[in-house]
Order: C-alpha cells, then sequence, then structure tokens
C-alpha cells in the first residue's frame, strides 16, 4: 500500500514495533506516553491533538495505533480517514492479531504478556512495585500488595516479536515470575498486524475504518472474534 499522505499516532508502548515496520519511509509518527493508559479520560483529548498536529505536519489519513484501551478512544473524531485495529488493548497488536489473542486466551487463561515497550515503560508488575509502590509503603507492602493484585494470574509470557533487546525484556520477565512465584512462558509473534495497520490490507474483521467526521464509539470493538 502507498504510505503517501499517512501519518501514525500510537501509544509508546507499540513504538518499536512501528518504526521497525515503517523503516525508512517518510511516515510522520507521534507517540502518546504509556502513562495515559492510568487516566483515559484524558486520553481521547491527546489523541485528538496529535491527529491535528499529523495534520499540520501534511498528513490526509491516519493509522491509530491503539485499541479500545478501556473507553480511552472513544469519541475521537476523525479529520480525515482513519484505520485502527479492532481489538480492545494492545496485547492483541503485539500477540500479532486478536485471532492469536484469543487463542492465547483460550489456551493459557491467567496469563500476564511482557513486550519490549511494557518493560521499556515500567509497565511490568515488578517496575510497579519499585518505582511507584515501594517509596510510599515500604518493599515488603509493595510486594505484598502486587502479589495481591496478580493473584488470578499463573504466569509471566515474554512476548517475542523480534524488537528491542529482547534478552533484557526475557530476563526481565523470568526476574518476575522469580519474585511473583508464577510459571514462565515464551511466544514467538509476528509484526504482520502493524504491518497491515500500515500498509493493509484492512480486513473488517481486524480493523476500524472510520471517514472523515466519524468518531469512535466502542459498538465498534463489540463484532470481534
Amino acid at each position: 500500500m502507498n504510505v503517501e499522505g499517512l501519518g501514525v499516532v500510537a501509544c509508546d508502548v507499540v513504538r518499536a514495533e512501528l518504526e521497525r515496520v515503517v523503516g525508512d519511509r517518510d511516515v510522520p509518527m507521534r507517540f502518546l506516553e504509556y502513562s495515559l493508559h492510568s487516566t483515559p479520560a484524558d486520553m481521547r483529548g491527546r489523541i485528538v491533538e496529535a491527529l491535528a498536529a499529523l495534520r499540520s505536519d501534511g498528513a490526509e489519513r491516519a493509522a491509530l495505533g491503539y485499541g479500545l484501551c478501556s473507553n480511552g478512544v472513544v469519541g475521537v473524531e476523525s479529520d480525515g480517514p482513519l484505520v485502527m485495529p479492532r481489538c480492545h488493548d494492545c496485547i492483541a497488536m503485539l500477540l500479532g492479531s486478536p485471532r492469536q489473542y484469543f487463542e492465547m486466551f483460550r489456551r493459557h487463561p491467567g496469563t500476564y504478556f511482557l513486550t519490549e515497550g511494557w518493560v521499556r515503560n515500567y509497565g511490568d508488575p515488578l517496575s510497579s512495585v519499585e518505582r511507584k509502590y515501594v517509596p510510599r509503603m515500604g518493599e515488603k507492602k509493595a510486594l505484598r500488595g502486587m502479589s495481591l493484585e496478580l493473584a488470578n494470574y499463573k504466569a509471566f509470557c515474554f512476548v517475542d516479536n523480534g524488537v528491542g533487546d529482547r534478552a533484557s525484556v526475557k530476563a526481565r520477565t523470568l526476574e518476575n515470575c522469580r519474585v511473583f512465584k508464577k510459571e514462565y512462558m515464551e511466544v514467538a509473534a509476528s509484526l504482520d498486524y502493524f504491518r497491515a495497520l500500515i500498509d493493509g490490507p484492512h480486513g473488517r474483521d481486524d480493523f476500524v475504518e472510520l471517514p472523515t467526521g466519524d468518531k469512535i464509539v466502542n459498538d465498534l470493538f463489540y463484532n470481534i472474534i
């Protein structure tokens, strides 16, 4: 697909994957901080601002590197043609497709997935303990509290899609397993979903396509697999 006129707005968690797929092509990209997932009410406004900035950069259409993300994208109005993954969160993107996500969920319920982007943004449980909770309540209480949050998880899974410092991400996943006494899993994933987002084709089951002026509503994400 010709990427002329395309711009990308995405979460920083999927930066490495999108940068790999786009390569050296002239596609303006704007990445928003992962912490917006903690305040989804703020996410919509930031995405709208980033889309407007893309238009100022000359983009005529946009690819959005977000899923439904706790309804953080609901209400975003496209000021040009827009395409985005038809999934609830970025795990489906990172695993390679919504189908892959649901198959993993069916076969391995209770799995906490970690990727380069999650670890780089301190999105793994151990980082949350170290950076957020230990300074407030001490190590013992922080670890106990996080262990309770993770009570329904059985395993941590390193999603290896070939990007970033994979050895470091694997080591961090193993460390989370050790600290929280979970099983270790590893799955090989592809960048095909990201490639399709940028280059097409945009199959109806996997992507949402909005014409200019339409708004994102959560009904668009209910008829997935």
